[in-house]
C-alpha cells in the first residue's frame, strides 16, 4: 500500500467514519446478533473527535482508508479505535496507523500505549510490539466476549 495521507479527523467526516466501522468489524466474522448489539456502541460522535487525538487515513483518491483514535483513559494512553477498510486489511494500513501513533506518542512524551484488541487483531498488535498484560475486560455487550488488554512500552523521545 502506498503511503497514506494522515489528517486530523474532521467533524464533517463523522458519517463516513461511522460507515467504515460496520464493514471493518464485520470483516472478522463476528456473529450477526453480537454485531447488532456491538456496533451502536462503537459510534463515533463529533464530541469524541473533538476530545481525543483522532485521525483519518486517506488513500490517493482521498477515500477513507482507516480511522484511528488515541484517548487518555484512567491516566492511560489508549489506542481506542483503529478501523481499516476491509479491502485494505493486511496491506499495511494498520501498520502505518500504528507508526503514526508511535510518532504522536514521542511528540507527547508518552512512554506506554494500551489497546484492547478484538481477538482476530491480536496477531497484528503482537507484530507491532504490543504484549498481553494478562488483564481482561468484559465486552460492553452482555454475553459478549472477554477481551485481552495489551500494552507496549515506548522509547523516550
Amino acid at each position: 500500500m502506498n503511503a497514506l495521507r494522515i489528517i486530523r479527523a474532521r467533524e464533517e467526516s463523522s458519517a463516513r467514519i461511522n460507515d467504515l466501522i460496520a464493514p471493518s468489524k464485520s470483516y472478522w466474522g463476528w456473529p450477526a446478533e453480537y454485531l447488532e448489539k456491538a456496533l451502536p456502541l462503537h459510534k463515533i460522535e463529533p464530541s469524541y473527535l473533538r476530545s481525543n487525538q483522532c485521525f483519518e487515513l486517506l488513500d490517493v483518491t482521498d477515500e477513507l482508508a482507516a480511522f484511528l483514535a488515541v484517548a487518555i483513559s484512567d491516566a492511560k494512553v489508549v489506542l481506542d479505535n483503529l478501523w481499516v477498510r476491509p479491502d485494505l486489511i493486511g496491506k499495511g494500513v494498520g501498520r502505518q496507523a500504528c507508526e503514526h501513533v508511535f510518532r504522536l506518542a514521542r511528540e507527547h512524551g508518552w512512554t506506554e500505549l494500551w489497546v484492547v484488541p478484538d481477538h482476530p487483531a491480536i496477531g497484528f498488535y503482537e507484530k507491532m510490539g504490543f504484549s498481553d498484560t494478562g488483564e481482561r475486560v468484559l465486552s460492553r455487550v452482555p454475553g459478549g466476549p472477554v477481551f485481552p488488554v495489551y500494552r507496549i512500552e515506548l522509547c523516550e523521545p
